[in-house]
């Protein structure tokens, strides 16, 4: 690629076409999602919501520690290779078997220790039939994933699309009748629908996409390359690991000290904020990721990127936040139920918390292109992940359930701040000055929208946030055409 070719796949434009695509894609996505979590609340209720909660983070967490951590690892190493034919045949090689093994290995936890799993997650042996099951699952998003991952770092745009919205509408036809058939006893066999079907997609997709095969297998040849995947790969998993084992601990705590309804509420909130986030964060994995790697051998370039993105994730990010933040109650009773009303401050706050998360990612990913192990694993591994346990726990046991949402907006800032000294000390980051000014906007606008909606309820409350949100997401779609036009 040439330095112009790389000038333009880093400019504003470019990035926020890439940002577009995926963006448009979660939020298909987030509609299929959207229909199947209204049928698991209307269906299941609270308490099934908790249920499935569990068994969805308990999931995570084993495929986290099955896979080893070779996704981001993986995506890394095909990225840097697609430009040469016989590189990328000797990585598809190496992969190949790790794939299989990982996959396997997530099964075989479950198969073995269906009790143990049961005992630990729901407090009984009730479920263990649920975990033997909950094997299949795991196995095909296991493998899933790892095929996900490399047709990420072919930066294959549309079949990564075509096959993440074909899963999702298979898996929303098939799995949604299962909690009407079986209630929660439908969760796990949903599950393994879901995690099936975007498995073969991903399967016939990478077909198509590869241009290359896979390498006979030469020890010699291979093992160098599997040796520097695994080595990242593990650092990898262990912050993967510890980051689904911290939400397994806590979904546990709250559990224990406010009962399965609570688990239900703090689920539901983390889905919806997650699900509008994904614009903005599932781009910033597909698309920004490979090019950040790209330049991270130039201290300047490396700082342009980070800057860029910035900038689009900021002009994103705080529209979406308070619009979700404005319409938190009509989102809940949409998407679930009035039921579930009772956590729309939580909602509110979680969603605060996302804006500075948002603005935290860009900078969270220098480390790992820099290839600086020793200091990802103690920053990210380590020290996120406690952090996010203790103030979770605690912000829980002083605030109830709004405790959480207090808890997510300390830990983002807290990181937030770390990650712009640590990336300032070592690889000379700073802001630029329009970077600057669109991260304090989306930090004001999140910050203003919740103190408005936060405060006692009243008609003028209600038209004061609307016009707010009216301007803001003026102000921002008028920088982001200005941009454009540059």
């Amino acid at each position: 690629m040439t330095e112009a070719e790389k000038k333009e796949e880093n400019s504003f434009r470019n990035i926020l076409k890439g940002t577009s695509i995926f963006g448009g894609v979660q939020v298909f996505n987030i509609l299929i999602s959207a229909v199947r979590l209204k049928f698991v609340a209307v269906i299941l209720g609270p308490a099934g919501m908790g249920v499935a909660g569990l068994y969805n983070t308990a999931s995570l967490t084993i495929q986290q520690f099955a896979s080893l951590g070779l996704n981001l690892s993986v995506v890394k190493e095909i990225g840097q290779s697609k430009e040469d034919d016989r590189r990328l045949s000797d990585v598809l090689s190496a992969i190949r078997p790790l794939i299989i093994i990982s996959a396997m290995l997530g099964a075989l936890i479950c198969v073995l220790f269906p009790g143990l799993l049961s005992s630990i997650t729901f407090g009984d042996y009730t479920h263990s039939p649920g975990f033997l099951l909950l094997a299949a699952a795991v196995f095909f998003s296991i493998a899933g994933g790892s095929l996900m991952s490399v047709l990420q770092g072919l930066h294959a745009i549309k079949p990564l699309s075509k096959a993440s919205l074909i899963g999702s509408i298979v898996g929303l036809i098939v799995g949604v009748p299962l909690y009407w058939l079986f209630g929660t006893d439908g969760i796990v066999p949903a599950m393994v629908v879901l995690a099936l079907s975007t498995c073969t997609w991903y399967f016939i997709s990478l077909r198509k996409a590869l241009h290359v095969s896979a390498s006979r297998w030469n020890r010699e040849l291979h093992l160098p390359i599997l040796k520097k995947i695994l080595t990242m790969g593990i650092i990898l998993m262990s912050n993967d690991m510890m980051r689904n084992l911290v939400n397994y601990l806590i979904n546990i705590y709250v559990r224990s000290h406010g009962g399965m309804e609570e688990v239900g509420f703090f689920q539901s909130c983390n889905t919806m904020t997650s699900q509008y986030s994904a614009v903005v964060f599932a781009a910033m994995a597909m698309d920004y990721l490979p090019r950040l790697s790209a330049t991270s051998g130039d201290n300047k370039k490396m700082c342009e990127v980070v800057n860029r993105q910035m900038e689009v994730v900021g002009l994103l990010i705080g529209p979406i936040a308070c619009t979700v933040i404005f319409l938190a109650p009509w989102v809940i009773q949409i998407l679930q139920s009035s039921k579930f009303l009772m956590a729309v401050p939580l909602l509110r706050l979680l969603a605060l918390a996302v804006v500075v998360r948002a603005l935290m990612y860009p900078l969270g990913y220098i480390v790992f292109a820099k290839d600086n192990r020793k200091l990802f694993f103690w920053m990210e591994s380590i020290g996120a992940n406690l952090l996010t346990l203790c103030l979770t726990c605690g912000g829980y046991t002083l605030f109830g359930l709004n405790g959480l949402g207090y808890a997510a907006i300390t830990d983002c800032s807290i990181c937030l701040c770390v990650y712009i000294l640590v990336n300032r000390h070592l690889y000379g980051y700073r802001f630029s000055s329009r970077a600057r000014l669109i991260s304090l906007l989306a930090l004001a606008s999140g910050l203003a929208m919740t103190m408005i909606c936060l405060s006692q309820p009243s008609v003028l409350k209600t038209v004061i946030a609307a016009i707010y949100l009216v301007i803001l997401t003026s102000i921002s779609a008028k920088m982001i055409w200005d941009r454009i036009k540059k």
